[in-house]
């Protein structure tokens, strides 16, 4: 019994050693299976993808092309081609989307939300649906509660939730700031100031320690907010640069100067030099007792000078012009328009950032109300407003390799529309499909609910 025993087991071994080729091949289909499963959560698995017809509008200054071809590739863009060079090589296998008659231009980006300062869930994803159906791709959050925001950021890029990319803000501000009940909402379970999404420097801060604890938190930037000496808003600024990190602030971090902020990645908010202006400098921050604006332009001294600097060192504005009125107390639209016009006219670069909700029973995206805004009161052309809203949008977020025009090897990221944007800017609107990482969002699948109740 024993002897058979070691017999079989021998003969097991050496056929075994005879055939180990097929042993691997058994295992070869568990490695494939594990590899597809990566590749599918990853936008990797998506196959190739035609769309064919569309008049490109490739968010450059360059000529709409008509009768294109844009080749997609799982999550990237293959190639992009008049349609009647299409090969048969590029087409066999391919699903072919007849896109004929429509306008394909890059997803667009709001450069300036905020989702999560007063983390309501169920609200930022109704935000961020009405969004990606409305053809926005990305969203700058401009800083809020990080762990709410990874989350978010996480099931977008996964596509669990129908939403554009988040790119948020870490914030850094002086001590006395983080008394602000928006830090406290945006911090909840710790300490405002204490956690590196809200942190507070003072002139005891390890600058480059500061910096990278921001980037730990996962975030694409930094954004420089209130209550800081000048000195350390230029040191925080050259430090982030240092670590290629993009840095974002608002036009005036208070008490130092607007000119305390040039060199930044991108600064916010048109009216905060108008505002200088009349106050002559103040250096007290606060969102109540404006100054009077009757009388004052673009063209005042003040202002002028400060646009000759901000053209110099090559910052980007986010200008935020729907966050002006036409009536009441603060900088209104005139005045605001006008200002932006003045910094486009002097080659600034502008972004469509609109730090505002628009009403919840509004079914199209806030930014397009930006778009129009920047047309009508800041004189850009059509074209120049999509540039703002894509390519300038990207390289704020230091993205620009990635996405922001419809190129070869950037993400698939764009938007197809019924109507020519160039001809209208309201034809924003016109949507019939967006593309994100080769994922596609028709508008004709969306069902709009007005948006549940929320309280920043």
């Amino acid at each position: 019994m024993e002897l058979n025993t070691l017999k079989y087991a021998a003969l097991a071994l050496a056929i075994a050693a005879l055939f180990p080729a097929a042993h691997a091949a058994e295992e070869k289909p568990k490695a494939n299976t594990e590899q597809q499963r990566l590749d599918k959560l990853n936008g990797k698995a998506l196959g190739r993808v035609i769309y064919r017809g569309a008049t490109l509008i490739d968010g450059t200054a360059a000529a709409p092309r008509a009768e294109m071809a844009v080749i997609v590739k799982d999550d990237r863009i293959e190639a992009i081609l008049p349609v009647a060079q299409l090969s048969a090589q590029q087409t066999e296998g391919a699903r072919m989307v007849d896109v004929s008659g429509q306008f394909v231009l890059p997803g667009l980006i709001d450069s300036h939300v905020h989702y999560a300062t007063n983390p309501d869930r169920p609200y930022a994803e109704a935000e961020l649906k009405r969004n990606i159906y409305g053809g926005v791709t990305g969203v700058r959050d401009m800083a809020g509660d990080a762990r709410e925001l990874a989350g978010l950021s996480r099931d977008a890029l996964l596509s669990r939730i129908p939403a554009p990319d988040i790119f948020y803000a870490s914030l850094v501000a002086g001590p006395s700031f983080f008394k602000d009940p928006r830090t406290v909402v945006a911090a909840l379970g710790t300490q405002p100031g204490s956690v590196p999404w809200l942190y507070a420097a003072d002139e005891h801060t390890k600058l480059p320690l500061a910096v990278a604890q921001a980037r730990g938190t996962g975030a694409t930037g930094m954004k420089i907010y209130a209550n800081l000496p000048g000195t350390l808003v230029r040191g925080l600024i050259a430090e982030a640069r240092a670590q290629q990190f993009p840095v974002w602030t608002h036009m005036q971090v208070y008490p130092a100067s607007p000119y305390d902020s040039l060199g930044a990645t991108a600064v916010s908010h048109v009216c905060m030099i108008a505002r200088y202006v009349r106050e002559n400098g103040k250096s007290t921050y606060g969102h109540n007792g404006e100054p009077s604006y009757e009388g004052l332009t673009a063209q005042d001294p003040g202002i002028r000078k400060y646009i000759a600097a901000l053209a110099k060192s090559g910052t980007i504005m986010d200008a935020t012009l729907s966050v002006y009125k036409n009536d009441g107390p603060h900088c209104h639209i005139g005045l605001a328009g006008e200002i932006t016009r003045a910094m486009h006219q002097a080659g600034i670069k502008i972004i469509a950032g609109t730090d505002s909700d628009n009403t919840g029973d509004d079914p199209y995206p806030v930014l397009d109300g930006e778009l129009e805004k920047l047309v009508r009161y800041a004189g850009l052309t059509p074209q120049q407003a999509i540039t703002a809203a894509t390519a300038n949008a990207a390289e704020a977020l230091g993205k620009q390799r990635e996405f922001g025009t419809l190129a070869t090897g950037k993400y698939a990221n764009m938007v197809f529309l019924a109507r020519d944007p160039l001809q209208d800017i309201a034809n924003v609107r016109s949507v019939v499909l967006t593309v994100k990482r080769g994922h596609e969002y028709a508008r004709a699948d969306y069902k709009f609910t007005p948006l549940p109740a929320h309280e920043d």
